[in-house]
C-alpha cells in the first residue's frame, strides 16, 4: 500500500500511522486532511451524488455485487492487512470481517431493488378514493460515517454499503489507528464501480471527525465511544442534521441454573476474547443463577487458563491490544476490581507483545467494581454469583449501557422470556456477539448506547428519507372539503354513519345525505332540506 508523499515544511500535517500491535512497527503514514480538505471532498461527493442516484437503485445494486466479487478475490490482502493494523489473526479476519461483509454485500443487493420501490397505492379512507399515494425514499445526499479501529473493515463496510446502494455519496473518516483498512475497502468498491467521488476516504483524527461531522453533510453515521458519541449529536443538533449513533456497550450474559454450564462457558469465553476482547457486544459481565456459578467458573477457568498469546504469523491465539495505551486502562480496571476483593480465578499465558494482556477470569465481583460500571475492552471477563432469574435480570440492567446481552438455558421459550426483560438493542439465547454480524438483523444499542439502527432492513431505512407524493385522479373536480364551514356538516355527519356507524340501518339510511357531498363537490345545488342547518 502507498502512503501519501511526505508534505513540505510549510504545509506540514498531521501524520496518520498504520501500527503492527504485534512490533510496534509503523508500516504506512499518511497525511492527516485538514478542514479545507474535508470541504473540498464534501464539496465533490455532493456534486457526484445526484448521477449516482440517477443510476437506478438495479445498477447500484449491481456495483455491490462486483463489489462482493472482487472482495472474495481479494480476501487475502483484506485479512492480511486486517493482522498488521489491528492484530487480527487470519482465522479471525476471514470470520469476523471479510465473511460478514461478503453477506452484507449480497443482502444489500438483493433486498434494496424490492425495499426501495415505490408503488402507487390507494388510500383506506373512503373519503380519499380519488386520490393515489406513492411514499418515495429518497437519499439524503451525503452521509458522513466516522467508524472505530477495533472492526475497522466490517463495521464501516456495514454502514456504507446500504448508504451506496440507497443513492449517496458517502465520506468516510475510519479510525487513526485504522487508515489502511478504509483505503483498501476504498479500493474494493472503485474497483466494483463506485466513482471515486462518490465514495472518498479522509484521514485523520479526531479534529478531522469533527471538521466532517461540521461539515455540508446531510446525515451522520457514528460508531464510538459515548463521549465522542455525545460530541457528535450535539455538533449535529446545531445544525438539525440527523445522525445514528453506536456507542459504548457492557453488556450482560445471563446464565441460568439450568443452562448447559459447559456450552455456556464455551460460548462466553469465545465472544469475550475474540479480537483480544477489544468487541462492542461481547459479554462483558457475567450474572450466574444460583447452583450452576461453580461447575460454570470451573469450566471456564479451564478454558482460560489454556489460552495463550497469537503469533504474529497469524497463529490462532489472543492477540495484543490495538496499542499499548489500551493494556493500561485494562490493567487499571484489573487493580481495581483486585483491590476491591475480586479473585483472579484463571489466567492465560503471559508473554505475549507490547499490549498483550493474559486472558483473565475474575470472580467474586461486586457492583461497585469498575469492570461492573464501565465498558471493559480488553480480554478480561468478571463472574457474579446471584440468586434468582429475577436478581440476574435486574443486575443485567442496572447499566448506563444497552447494546447486546445473551441468555443461556437449556428451556429456549424461558429464555426467549428473560431476553425480553433485558433492557438491550439485541439478545441471543444461547449464543453471543453474532448477532451483531447478521446481515438480516438490525443492530444498535438503547440508552448509552445510542441510537438509530445499522444492518438489515433497519439499516437500509436510516440512509433514506421518504417523500410522499399524493395525486388527485381527476383533477377536473374540486374537492368536498374545499367548501368548508357549517352547511355541509350534517352531510359530513351522515357520511361519517355510512363508514363508520354500528348497524347495517343506521349506515344505509345515511347514504342519501351523505350522496350530497358528491353534489356539492361538482357545484350543484342540494335538494331537499340542508342538513347542516
Amino acid at each position: 500500500m502507498t502512503a501519501l508523499a511526505a508534505p513540505d515544511a510549510a504545509t506540514a500535517r498531521r501524520p496518520v500511522e498504520s501500527r503492527d500491535p504485534f512490533t510496534g512497527e509503523v508500516w504506512a503514514r499518511y497525511d492527516a486532511a485538514t478542514a479545507e480538505d474535508v470541504r473540498a471532498v464534501v464539496a465533490r461527493a455532493r456534486a457526484a451524488q445526484t448521477a449516482w442516484a440517477a443510476e437506478g437503485v438495479a445498477a447500484r445494486a449491481g456495483v455491490l455485487e462486483r463489489f462482493r466479487r472482487v472482495l472474495f478475490a481479494r480476501r487475502a490482502e483484506v485479512a492480511d492487512v486486517l493482522r498488521r493494523e489491528v492484530g487480527k489473526p487470519a482465522s479471525e479476519a476471514l470470520g469476523s470481517e471479510v465473511s460478514v461483509v461478503l453477506d452484507f454485500a449480497r443482502f444489500y443487493a438483493r433486498i434494496a431493488p424490492k425495499a426501495l420501490r415505490s408503488p402507487w397505492t390507494r388510500p383506506r379512507s373512503p373519503a380519499m378514493w380519488r386520490k393515489r399515494v406513492r411514499v418515495e425514499h429518497a437519499p439524503f445526499g451525503v452521509i458522513a460515517v466516522v467508524s472505530p479501529w477495533n472492526y475497522p473493515f466490517m463495521l464501516a463496510a456495514g454502514a456504507v454499503l446500504p448508504a451506496l446502494v440507497a443513492g449517496n455519496a458517502v465520506v468516510l473518516k475510519p479510525s487513526e489507528y485504522t487508515p489502511g483498512s478504509a483505503l483498501l475497502l476504498a479500493s474494493l468498491l472503485h474497483e466494483a464501480g463506485v466513482p471515486p467521488a462518490v465514495f472518498a476516504v479522509v484521514l485523520g483524527d479526531g479534529v478531522t471527525g469533527a471538521a466532517l461531522t461540521a461539515s455540508d453533510v446531510d446525515k451522520v453515521s457514528f460508531t464510538g465511544s459515548e463521549v465522542a458519541g455525545r460530541r457528535v449529536a450535539m455538533a449535529c443538533a446545531a445544525r438539525l442534521v440527523p445522525y445514528a449513533l453506536e456507542l459504548g456497550g457492557s453488556d450482560a450474559a445471563v446464565v441460568l441454573e439450568d443452562a448447559d454450564v459447559g456450552l455456556a462457558a464455551r460460548g462466553i469465553t469465545w465472544g469475550r476474547f475474540t479480537n483480544a476482547g477489544q468487541t462492542c457486544v461481547a459479554p462483558k459481565r457475567v450474572f450466574v443463577v444460583g447452583a450452576a456459578y461453580e461447575p460454570f467458573l470451573r469450566e471456564t477457568a479451564t478454558i482460560v487458563a489454556a489460552m495463550g498469546p497469537a503469533g504474529a504469523d497469524g497463529a490462532h491465539g489472543v492477540g495484543p491490544l490495538v496499542r499499548p495505551s489500551q493494556a493500561r486502562e485494562l490493567e487499571a480496571q484489573l487493580a481495581d476490581a483486585v483491590q476491591r476483593g475480586a479473585t483472579i480465578a484463571a489466567r492465560g499465558a503471559g508473554g505475549g507483545p507490547d499490549g498483550y494482556v493474559a486472558p483473565t477470569l475474575l470472580a467474586d465481583v461486586t457492583p461497585a467494581m469498575r469492570v461492573m460500571r464501565e465498558e471493559t475492552f480488553g480480554p478480561l471477563l468478571p463472574v457474579a454469583r446471584v440468586a434468582s432469574e429475577a436478581e440476574a435480570i435486574e443486575r443485567a440492567n442496572a447499566s448506563v449501557y444497552g447494546l447486546s446481552a445473551s441468555v443461556w438455558t437449556a428451556d429456549r421459550a424461558r429464555g426467549v422470556r428473560v431476553a425480553e426483560r433485558l433492557h438491550a438493542g439485541t439478545v441471543a439465547v444461547n449464543d453471543t456477539v453474532i448477532v451483531a454480524g447478521m446481515a438480516e438483523v438490525p443492530h444498535g444499542g438503547v440508552k448509552a448506547s445510542g441510537g438509530g439502527r445499522a444492518h438489515g432492513l433497519a439499516g437500509l431505512m436510516e440512509c433514506v428519507q421518504t417523500r410522499t407524493v399524493v395525486a388527485e385522479r381527476m383533477p377536473g373536480l374540486p374537492q368536498v372539503w374545499w367548501r368548508g364551514g357549517g352547511e355541509t356538516a350534517g352531510a359530513l355527519d351522515a357520511f361519517l354513519n355510512l363508514v363508520h356507524g354500528r348497524g347495517v340501518r343506521a349506515r344505509l339510511g345515511a347514504v342519501g345525505t351523505a350522496m350530497s357531498l358528491l353534489r356539492r363537490a361538482r357545484g350543484a345545488p342540494v335538494r331537499g332540506r340542508d342538513e347542516s342547518r
